[in-house]
């Protein structure tokens, strides 16, 4: 079984991205060093993923890359003070303008019959403030749902992305695990680490692996770095923000 054929079991347009993709980088370069270490003899591994995916391996995956994305959500809310979208619509928040605030607020309490805070009543019961502003949220999202996939097409384009940095972040914790595992495994294969003349690093031995280990020792240092670097709270709190505002913008459209 090839990765296309893996890839093309998960059919469903928000799942495939935002929870088979994330799940699939954390193990690449597991799966890249073996295929390209051992190419032809790693049957072994194509049996077993196989079998995997028959047994329901593959929505196992997807679930728990769901979950570890789902508990991290939550502690990233607190970290940043509230649900993007609550915080967007705090008359406190300055990110969108008072007047265009002013327009979603009148908008939602007329969709759910309750009247929106002023300044002054958020401030004196923020917490009650923050339950009305997230039933507004909560009508805004089951109307934004809906078959009409055109009509809120870029809503959905800024969920996916942001359900795919929120789960690859929540796996990535594993991702990192398996980048270092991988890159020492491929290094102490080629006798670049731990080398017999006692050398911690054999610069040679690097210069003279093959392309094979070569293109697996590259994979491994990419989604290393790409972990580091890209995958990180402030690039989803980003993405957490770009949908929240998305979102709100459905207020002057539906």
């Amino acid at each position: 079984m090839t990765l296309d054929d893996l890839v093309s079991k998960v059919t469903d347009p928000y799942e495939r991205p935002a929870r088979l993709y994330p799940a699939l980088l954390a193990l690449l370069p597991l799966l890249a060093s073996v295929m390209l270490l051992y190419g032809p003899k790693a049957t072994a591994l194509t049996g077993a993923v196989t079998v995997a995916v028959s047994c329901g391996g593959l929505y196992l995956t997807t679930n728990l890359c769901r979950e570890f994305g789902k508990r991290l959500e939550e502690e990233l809310y607190r970290e940043w003070g509230g649900k993007p979208t609550t915080q967007l619509l705090r008359h406190r928040d300055r990110t969108i303008e008072a007047v265009t605030k002013r327009r979603y607020h009148s908008y939602l309490a007329n969709k759910i019959g309750v009247p929106f805070p002023d300044k002054d009543q958020e401030a004196t019961d923020t917490e009650a403030a923050d339950e009305i502003y997230q039933s507004g949220v909560r009508w805004l999202l089951n109307h934004t749902r809906q078959d009409d996939s055109k009509k809120f097409d870029l809503i959905f384009k800024e969920n996916v992305a942001y359900g795919f940095r929120r789960n690859a972040l929540g796996m990535k914790p594993i991702g990192l695990i398996l980048s270092i595992g991988c890159l020492l495994w491929v290094l102490a294969r080629g006798r670049v680490l731990f080398s017999p003349g006692h050398k911690f690093i054999d610069l040679t031995a690097l210069a003279q692996m093959p392309d094979s280990a070569t293109a697996a020792l590259v994979v491994s240092t990419a989604m290393l770095v790409a972990w580091i670097l890209f995958f990180t709270k402030a690039s989803t709190r980003t993405a957490a923000f770009t949908y929240a505002e998305t979102l709100l913008r459905a207020c002057d459209s539906i």
